[in-house]
């Protein structure tokens, strides 16, 4: 089991990509319209959060079939999507920066504690029964902090108005000044069965009537997981890694306690557990 997303993030607008690594949490991917925060113009905020929000109905709903395809009729489908990317800031009031977009975002109250040499700030919305909304903000010095909004739904086909919100938690942390990207993971139990490379094979055979040109271009293999990553023509989001634009990666992985294969989806890439 492994989280891979170390690579640079781009978009087909030719916005920089930028890497980075701090604690114990994923390894980020962002793309970065770089202003300052508080010295971005309404309109150039606007403008990110439109360029951000590229191709995420589309990519959602995209993997919503997928997942259907490649699981057992009838099991859930959880997703977990990924709003995540840094705030920098001359002299910020930082605890006042996070009170304020976890109001935003209509989240509870935040919570505030030093992790590993930085201050931390957490916020999660009143439970809701379909899927649940929270902020991670670390400061990570010289006025720069990494912000990190998820979403996640144990079933996705129950999630009512999760693609609204993912929406608007990237159009009010553009607003906020933080250059996020979104990203986003699907996981389910896999229609297919055998060792994690034969389900794997079947299970891409079901996604290429989806995925025009799909191309694998990077693989990865343990004992009990393995992993392909794509280019996939047209898609507005990718990661660069080496000579290849990756636009998908999936994953199978045979649970050791009942030996069943759990598959796991990702646009651009997977960031959570496999």
């Amino acid at each position: 089991m492994r989280e891979r997303n170390r690579t640079r993030t781009r978009t087909r607008t030719g916005a920089k990509g930028k890497l980075l690594m701090w604690m114990c949490i994923t390894i980020a991917m962002l793309v970065g319209f770089r202003y300052a925060a508080g010295t971005s113009t309404t309109v150039a905020a606007a403008n990110a959060s439109l360029a951000a929000n590229a191709g995420l109905n589309e990519s959602l709903l995209l993997l919503s079939s997928l997942g259907q395809e490649v699981t057992m009729s009838g099991t859930p489908l959880r997703l977990v999507m990924k709003w995540q990317g840094e705030f920098i800031q001359v002299n910020p009031d930082t605890a006042e920066a996070a009170q304020k977009l976890s109001a935003e975002l209509g989240l509870g109250e935040v919570s505030q504690a030093e992790e590993d040499g930085h201050m931390t700030y957490r916020a999660v919305a009143a439970p809701n029964s379909s899927y649940r909304t929270s902020m991670f903000w670390s400061e990570l010095g010289n006025g720069s902090s990494y912000v990190i909004v998820t979403l996640e739904t144990a079933d996705l086909l129950k999630a009512t108005g999760l693609q609204n919100t993912a929406e608007e938690a990237g159009v009010i942390m553009h607003k906020a000044g933080i250059t996020a990207e979104w990203n986003v993971s699907l996981q389910g139990i896999a229609k297919a069965q055998g060792t994690p490379q034969t389900a794997l094979n079947h299970s891409e055979e079901s996604m290429v009537g989806h995925l025009s040109g799909i191309m694998a271009v990077e693989s990865y293999e343990d004992e009990t997981t393995y992993s392909r990553s794509y280019a996939v023509p047209g898609f507005e989001r990718y990661v660069s890694s080496g000579d290849h634009a990756i636009a998908l990666q999936a994953a199978i992985h045979k649970n050791g306690n009942d030996e069943r294969n759990r598959i796991t989806l990702g646009f651009p890439l997977i960031t959570i557990e496999y």
